[in-house]
């Protein structure tokens, strides 16, 4: 009889469960537009180009680079540290930015987190739909996935409020370069791991830019979706975010042109050569 009872109860858990995943799993993670909470959404910690080792007339002229093609930012980060953070137009800091390419990065970030947290299998994030790998976060959880991501990633990068635009999301420029941070350190923030060690790795890299003075394999990496570019240069522990406001004939075909003049800004220019995201240790 107590044999009959325990079957009984375990059919009718797999049903609930059953039923709960297809629940989350068929319909949209989150209204479009949903809101992903945030922390207080604080500056993140600055340094003078001089201190990370920048000739700062030269990398004043990216600035000017940027500003003459239209950009409506740009940011460059070493060492986790802000040297560069600029705006033109209706921009400013708390603009909120589509990160096109950035949030499927997001998205995987927040995979490995439900992997490590809800017993989630692994899935093929090489293929996954991103709104079906949402769906699969909300059904391994129980909660939507701008919820999930809130709880698990967003507040544990202390960044300010985004939006959710199925699949894709928009939030602030700097809060786009804490996700750099995070891809450049093997899922550390600040000396913090929110995302599990190692996971990045199983990524696999972001394509190499395309342009007139190619890099070598490893060296230099990038994320394009519509506007915003992101270029991370690993064995510089280098990030570098560039809004597009009004492309410019050449340049927006270009996506050499800008990182190289970055890095040629660097007084002592780091090793070339391949490198793995993982590879890397915290900056200072």
């Amino acid at each position: 009889m107590k044999r009959r009872v325990a079957l009984a109860v375990a059919v009718l858990a797999a049903l609930l469960a059953l039923l709960a995943w297809r629940h989350f799993a068929t319909r949209p993670p989150a209204a479009v537009g949903a809101v992903i909470a945030g922390g207080d959404g604080g500056r993140l910690p600055r340094a003078t180009p001089g201190a990370e080792d920048f000739d700062e007339p030269a990398l004043q002229s990216v600035a000017a680079f940027a500003a003459q093609h239209g950009a409506r930012a740009l940011l460059v980060m070493r060492h986790g540290h802000l040297v560069l953070e600029q705006y033109s137009g209706a921009a400013d800091a708390d603009t909120l930015f589509d990160g096109g390419e950035l949030a499927r990065a997001v998205l995987l970030l927040a995979t490995g987190v439900a992997v490590d947290r809800s017993a989630m299998p692994v899935p093929d994030t090489t293929r996954i739909d991103s709104r079906r790998l949402a769906a699969a976060i909300a059904a391994a959880s129980g909660e939507p996935y701008p919820e999930f991501l809130s709880r698990h990633l967003w507040r544990a990068l202390d960044a300010a409020p985004a939006r959710w635009l199925d699949p894709g999301m928009r939030a602030r420029a700097s809060d786009w370069m804490r996700v750099a941070g995070v891809l450049l350190h093997d899922g550390r923030f600040e000396g913090t791991q929110v995302v599990p060690a190692g996971w990045i790795a199983r990524l696999g890299a972001p394509r190499a830019p395309l342009g007139a003075e190619p890099f070598r394999t490893g060296e230099v990496l990038m994320f394009h979706g519509g506007a915003t570019l992101l270029w991370l240069a690993p064995r510089a522990d280098l990030a570098i975010l560039y809004v597009d406001g009004s492309p410019a004939a050449g340049f927006a075909i270009d996506e050499t042109r800008l990182p190289r003049m970055v890095l040629r800004a660097l007084r002592q220019q780091p090793s070339t050569g391949g490198a793995r995201l993982d590879e890397l240790v915290p900056g200072h």
